[in-house]
């Protein structure tokens, strides 16, 4: 049975949920139950607040995210099985812009309107999100072509929109067929399994808090727990304007859940002493000119409340709507001022040196062993020494670069060969000597850093003209990482450990993402086609500048900064809103290119699927 409780988030439905757990816990204190929130800092929120501040002990008490729920479903149903069938593999969004273009070369019946084969690179990661959007909402695409064909949309879109749900239905069975997914599809698979689960089974009462919106996916799991056993939902809902959204989706999607049930309605929860109403609030406003000069005052504020007020940073929260103009200053203003920080911002993973280094060691195939590349990758600290190496020679790549253009060494195996002539190695001296070669030079160019510089250089490029020229992504990518490793050290996740400090941890944060990007690769093998090198070089580095690593671990005790999705549901003590600027609050929303408002309009009013 489904309870929904309304109110705002702090302290409303905060005070509620523990009040229910305690409870419970007080009556059984070895009851099970489930506590399932929208993300992964919430939870670690939630884990603070009902162990430290309410002293509860969660001893059969399962905090999981949405995706957590559905994984343990899935082990659940692959463990009861003696054969495990069906399993869905899940795969990044990469994959699906891939499969997109793999169907869009098969000519299906309708998409000619879409004109796919003149799509620019942009354009697909779009085309993906408007039919993500479709999966997401369970649209059934013989319903939707139906609806086209019927005059339910404007008769100028019907075209586009035709070949669009048509597309949607090939990518669904090439999905199946490959038996890949993302997350929302591993929910929708696990959905059925809810009425014969033993771990469901067990559980006395299941908690939602933190959403005010489901995608129909998870709609329809919550729709199966409540039909099994009690399920309480924390539903944030208030009379400011700004409850609007969260108002119409009690009111169309959860008061039917709610009608159907048996048991209680929807209900208010009521917050007692120390409401909302009754804390003393002080709103300021600061100025400040960039985010430089914006994060140094938060955290001056920041250190004044906590070494004049009392303050504990685990108290105080940083939030902004996105945090994307201060990931390059987050963590420098921050370790300047010592303050600890958990935080949601990443960096690009392109900005790492080792990983621009990779991507120069890929493009040395496609650029002709341009100098700049090899210099790149031979200079790197992070090159690996061959056993030709003179370990008694201290490299020093700057006097490489200056023999290199003494040389006039542009790119090209022929002209990279004048490093490795034995005569330009015994006329050249540092010693001062009147060699026609060493006239030629600013400086003195030592022959144990050239004989140095081409044996590093030599070895390289063999290895280089023996890259395959296509291939599966599989085939490729084996044969890139094989190439790099014998030259640069790159960090194995399987030796750091994530408790490791210092260099150690971010060396392991950079071998954690590449390793996702390396899977992703090998993911895109499933597709079964034959890629040139340069293809394979473009989904490389379009896959590592989607990538990032975390600027800050999760902690506890620390001050949370956090993008305003991240921080939904969260409660502070004290509370700094970075960001507030013209043009990045409010968002300002590009309708969607390819499903237009008005055709979700149909699909949500007419049609009856939740977009």
């Amino acid at each position: 049975m489904l309870h929904v409780l309304t109110g705002p988030f702090f302290p409303t439905l905060e005070a509620a949920l523990v009040h229910d757990l305690t409870a419970l816990k007080s009556q059984d204190p070895q009851a099970a139950v489930a506590l399932v929130v929208p993300s992964d800092h919430l939870r670690r929120y939630l884990t603070r607040l009902l162990t430290l501040k309410h002293r509860l002990a969660l001893f059969n008490v399962h905090l999981l995210s949405f995706h957590q729920l559905a994984l343990q479903l899935e082990r659940e149903r692959q463990a009861s099985v003696r054969k495990p069938d069906g399993r869905l593999n899940l795969v990044s969004d990469v994959f699906f812009e891939h499969l997109l273009r793999h169907l869009a070369h098969r000519r299906i019946p309708h998409t000619d309107a879409l004109r796919l084969d003149e799509l620019p690179p942009g354009a697909w990661p779009a085309l993906w999100a408007s039919i993500r959007d479709l999966n997401d909402a369970l649209v059934d695409p013989a319903l939707a072509v139906r609806a086209t064909e019927e005059g339910q949309f404007d008769s100028e879109d019907s075209g586009k929109l035709k070949g669009l749900f048509t597309l949607y239905a090939a990518l669904r069975e090439g999905r199946e067929a490959l038996q890949v997914g993302s997350p929302d599809d591993l929910a929708a698979q696990v959905t059925a399994c809810i009425p014969t689960s033993c771990f469901v089974g067990g559980l006395r009462h299941v908690y939602y808090y933190g959403s005010y919106d489901l995608t129909q996916t998870q709609l329809s799991l919550l729709e199966a727990l409540g039909e099994r056993l009690d399920v309480t939902l924390y539903f944030p809902l208030g009379p400011e304007p700004a409850y609007a959204f969260a108002r119409q989706f009690l009111e169309r999607h959860l008061h039917p859940l709610i009608a159907r049930s048996t048991d209680r309605s929807s209900r208010a929860a009521t917050s007692g002493s120390g409401g909302l109403q009754d804390q003393v609030r002080t709103v300021m406003t600061m100025n400040a000119a960039g985010a430089e000069d914006e994060l140094t005052l938060v955290c001056k504020q920041i250190l004044m409340l906590v070494e004049t007020n009392g303050y504990r940073f685990d108290e105080i929260g940083v939030v902004g709507r996105t945090l994307a103009p201060y990931q390059g200053t987050l963590k420098k203003i921050f370790d300047q001022h010592r303050i600890p920080f958990s935080s949601t911002a990443s960096l690009p993973l392109l900005q790492q040196p080792l990983v621009k280094t990779l991507c120069e060691a890929a493009h040395l195939k496609l650029n002709g062993q341009y100098r700049a590349g090899v210099l790149e990758v031979v200079a790197s600290p992070w090159y690996r020494a061959s056993p030709r190496d003179d370990i008694k020679t201290e490299p020093r790549p700057d006097q490489w670069r200056v023999a290199v253009a003494a040389l006039g060494i542009t790119r090209g195996d022929e002209e990279w060969k004048r490093l490795g002539r034995r005569s330009h190695l015994e006329s050249w001296r540092s010693d001062g000597d009147d060699s026609e070669i060493e006239r030629s030079l600013p400086l003195s160019v030592d022959p144990a850093q050239l004989r140095l510089l081409w044996g590093r250089v030599e070895g390289l490029l063999a290895d280089v003209a023996a890259l395959p020229e296509e291939g599966g992504y599989g085939q490729l990518t084996e044969a890139y990482r094989a190439f790099v490793t014998r030259h640069l050290r790159i960090p194995d996740i399987a030796l750091v450990t994530e408790a490791a400090a210092g260099a150690a941890a971010e060396e392991y944060e950079v071998g954690q993402a590449l390793a996702a990007v390396f899977a992703q690769l090998h993911d895109l093998d499933r597709l079964d086609v034959t890629v040139r090198w340069d293809e394979w070089v473009r989904t490389f580095v379009d896959l590592l500048e989607r990538s990032a690593t975390p600027i800050a671990p999760a902690e506890f005790a620390a001050v949370e900064v956090l993008d305003a999705m991240a921080a939904r549901g969260m409660s502070f003590r004290a509370l700094f809103i970075i960001g507030l600027n013209e043009k990045l609050v409010p968002r300002y929303i590009h309708e969607d290119g390819f499903l237009r408002d008005r055709h979700r309009f149909v699909l949500n009013e007419t049609l009856g699927f939740k977009l």
